[in-house]
């Protein structure tokens, strides 16, 4: 026999807020459930950030594990049981593989069934999604961009031979720089980059415990010459 569930979320500073608390929340949850034909049969009152993805929260965390086929969770408002549109999005996907039905008292329809508002919800938030990760990756493809161009680190691993200012700025590091001049040497000579990589690899031994493999001595080479 399916479950019904009202979840009920509240954070510190949020308890004490006109409308978000949890007897408001419980109220309206229990309203909707009666429009809906439906019996509460527990209330789960999670204590946490709505930033915190809801199946890291401890009490949804225990939901999780109790839901079953068919079992029915209902929450006064969408911020209440997630905040980030990603998380959002496949929580509802997993649900919706599972047959396990999301109500949400504030858009009052159920989002994870085969009716149209639910469906219309979906698209809607895949859509905003979808361009919610192309607006981020394009932010961080500018700006890693605008830093190259200006010759600071953009992020990620420092590159060998150089570290950077408080401005962000590249600096050399000499003993690091004379190893790579030494790898540009031995490429001058007609050396493969294997060959480099073990002779580098034993001279450098003690002062730089690195793996000189012969793709980074290709992508180290690459970026200083």
């Amino acid at each position: 026999m399916s479950k019904v569930y009202v979840y009920t979320r509240n954070s510190n500073v949020e308890a004490f807020e006109k409308g978000s608390s949890r007897e408001t929340q419980i109220k309206k949850c229990g309203s909707y459930a009666s429009i809906k034909d439906l019996v509460v049969d527990e209330i789960v009152q999670e204590q946490c950030s709505g930033q915190l993805p809801f199946d890291r929260r401890d009490k949804a965390f225990e939901l999780l594990k109790k839901l079953k086929t068919n079992d029915h969770i209902i929450c006064s408002h969408l911020d209440r049981f997630c905040r980030n549109t990603l998380s959002l999005l496949q929580m509802i996907q997993k649900f919706k593989k599972k047959k396990i039905y999301l109500h949400f008292v504030d858009l009052n329809c159920e989002v994870t069934g085969s009716d149209a508002i639910g469906n219309v919800f979906l698209t809607m938030l895949s859509c905003f999604s979808q361009f919610t990760a192309e607006q981020t990756s394009q932010k961080i493809k500018s700006y890693k961009e605008r830093m190259r161009t200006e010759n600071k680190f953009s992020g990620g691993k420092m590159t060998f031979g150089y570290d950077k200012d408080e401005n962000g700025f590249f600096v050399p590091i000499e003993k690091e720089q004379e190893v790579i001049r030494e790898m540009l040497l031995m490429r001058k000579q007609g050396k493969s980059y294997r060959n480099i990589s073990s002779e580098i690899s034993k001279s450098t031994r003690k002062k730089f415990p690195l793996s000189w493999t012969h793709k980074i001595i290709q992508r180290e080479l690459g970026v200083s010459a």
